[in-house]
């Protein structure tokens, strides 16, 4: 067993018992809850009701509201050991290659991004679905933001390998994040309600009136109580409740706009209030991660959105019909919510979307952490700045399970390097393809790639690989590949540095055209600032290596036929394939 697999284990047999335990405290306290419940009326039913049952009774209304405190707070601790429980369940599966479990961003998916759909980045079995434990909406939107553009300068990507390689020595803090983060399920809905709120200037009318009617109605309103109390007369009392609740009325839209603005979010509130806490609460070493703590702890951004998290759950008292009635009669209550949320979005709302912005890349960046730690066996890569390099030993697909995952070595060194990659059916070209652009973008995103040592300087990714028609656009198969390999050739004629990836050119036509016109984009791409590579059961196509000797190389997949058997061993070797399986493969399955 593997350390990370250790850890977990060890940790959920601990948080288990736990629950367990707390499980049954919360049973035995609902039932001292209950019968202090049922004693709060014996005295009076023993004693009847005089002065003396009171004293018998008062004791028993304290114990009752003590026990419900209580029972909250043991509710809260039970909910928090389920949440740990269920995440360090889901982490043992993943460890097992079992990750379907998770979120798989398929709302990401874009069939016409530069490498998105070619490479599986999103949907079920993806890579977003490999890497994916994110807490938040934001959080999911910054990691999927960062697979479909991932960085090109040096050092930007070396600060944030720093980062994913301090949080994953953390797991039990990344653990505690993830619970906080997942103790409250927010909804997209919910999260851009509250990212507005960092994009709008809230007014309120007679903001300087209701600053002194929240201090002196209240304060009048206790004064004329005072008759009431003692027996005197309750007029005073009844005319400055009447008086509340005309203010209220008068005061009906701002109070239902500002409620429809704020209204039933303190538990997300709550929940970005923790999470910004434990970003106060930790030290951290690298610059990457000590620069973003520094933006939520001065001001301390745990204490604000505490502050208003407290308001909200202040506001939403007025959904239960009973205190909302005595809190307005007495204290203006909703009023006075209403200003004091004015004054603090005034205050804060600037500062809302940077705080936000900050908790989504720690959410980010977790995700990243914990797939480090999960795989102590990957490197990162080490980043160049120089020209195009690409050197790898041992490179794999990180999503293949290690014993079946057979690994190859690559280099491709300088710019306008082409190589062009040969081998029968299923012998692992779009494997490799895939491999190659797979861990290119995971050095570009600053995580381990899956290989024992890896060189390459950031490059932006085009491929070109699981082309589809669309009958909507009226667009043939052959067209809409045209327009992909248009579309990157016109971004190198600008200018740009791109790694091109080829899986079988011009499928969409007949094998002369498809020959020559392979052969003329091979030219081009050679003429060009960037490197390809390109799979191919054309064997004639290999030639452009006799043509143009130092761009292009030939490489191959090689199959072999043992006793009416064939054999794959999916390694990359030099040259070009000499065997090819269609024509055996389906006399074999009886099709000719």
């Amino acid at each position: 067993m593997g350390e990370p697999a250790r850890l977990y284990y060890e940790r959920l047999l601990f948080y288990t018992d736990e629950l367990q335990r707390i499980s049954a405290k919360v049973k035995r306290f609902a039932w001292y809850r209950f019968v202090a419940f049922v004693g709060i009326f014996l005295p009076p039913i023993i004693l009847g009701w005089e002065i003396t049952a009171l004293y018998g009774t008062l004791p028993l209304i304290v114990l009752f509201f003590w026990l419900i405190k209580r029972n909250l707070q043991l509710d809260k601790i039970k909910q928090t050991l389920v949440v740990k429980t269920k995440l360090l369940e889901d982490e043992l599966k993943a460890l097992d290659h079992s990750f379907l479990h998770f979120e798989n961003g398929e709302q990401f998916l874009n069939v016409e991004h530069s490498f998105a759909y070619d490479l599986d980045l999103f949907g079920e079995g993806s890579l977003f679905q490999y890497l994916n434990r994110t807490a938040t909406v934001e959080g999911r939107q910054r990691l999927a933001d960062w697979l479909q553009k991932p960085l090109k300068e040096k050092e930007a990507i070396e600060q944030r390998q720093e980062a994913i390689k301090e949080l994953a020595g953390m797991p039990l803090w990344r653990l505690d994040f993830l619970t906080e983060g997942n103790l409250f399920q927010e909804t997209e809905v919910q999260y851009n309600e509250i990212r507005l709120w960092s994009e709008m200037e809230l007014g309120l009318k007679h903001s300087k009136l209701l600053k002194w009617l929240i201090l002196i109605v209240p304060a009048i309103t206790v004064l004329a109580a005072i008759p009431s109390i003692m027996g005197v007369s309750s007029f005073y009392l009844v005319t400055m409740v009447f008086v509340q609740f005309l203010l209220l009325f008068a005061f009906t839209k701002p109070v239902n706009y500002y409620f429809g603005f704020f209204g039933r979010k303190s538990d997300l509130l709550a929940k970005y209030m923790q999470l910004l806490r434990k970003i106060e609460e930790k030290e951290f070493q690298s610059p990457y991660l000590s620069n973003l703590k520094n933006k939520v702890t001065e001001p301390s951004a745990g204490k604000v959105f505490g502050e208003l998290k407290s308001l909200v759950k202040e506001f939403e008292y007025r959904q239960n019909i009973l205190v909302g009635v005595v809190l307005n009669g007495l204290f203006i209550w909703d009023i006075r919510c209403v200003y004091k949320l004015w004054v603090w979005h005034n205050k804060n709302h600037g500062r809302l979307a940077e705080w936000l912005e900050i908790i989504a890349q720690l959410d980010a960046l977790i995700s990243l952490a914990n797939y480090a730690n999960n795989h102590s066996d990957f490197v990162y890569p080490e980043i160049t700045d120089q020209d195009f390099s690409l050197c790898a030993t041992e490179l794999g697909h990180p999503l293949l399970k290690k014993d079946k995952r057979v690994n190859n070595d690559i280099e491709i060194e300088g710019w306008s390097k082409i190589m062009i990659v040969t081998g029968a059916n299923m012998a692992g070209k779009s494997t490799f393809l895939r491999t190659v652009g797979t861990n290119i973008l995971l050095a570009g995103i600053g995580a381990p790639v899956c290989a024992t040592s890896m060189k390459v300087r950031p490059v932006d990714l085009y491929t070109n690989m699981r082309t589809t028609d669309s009958l909507l656009k009226d667009e043939s198969y052959f067209f809409a590949e045209l327009k992909r390999i248009k579309a990157v050739l016109d971004r190198l004629a600008a200018g740009e540095q791109i790694f091109v990836i080829l899986d079988e050119m011009l499928k969409g036509t007949n094998s002369v055209d498809k020959l020559n016109g392979s052969k003329e984009l091979v030219r081009k791409l050679a003429q060009q600032p960037c490197a390809a590579m390109i799979a191919t059961h054309d064997l004639k196509l290999s030639e452009m290596e006799n043509e143009l000797p130092q761009h292009v190389f030939n490489k191959c997949f090689e199959i072999w036929i043992e006793n009416n058997e064939l054999i794959f061993d999916y390694k990359l070797s030099d040259g070009v394939t000499q065997t090819m399986n269609a024509t055996f493969l389906m006399k074999k399955m009886g099709i000719i």
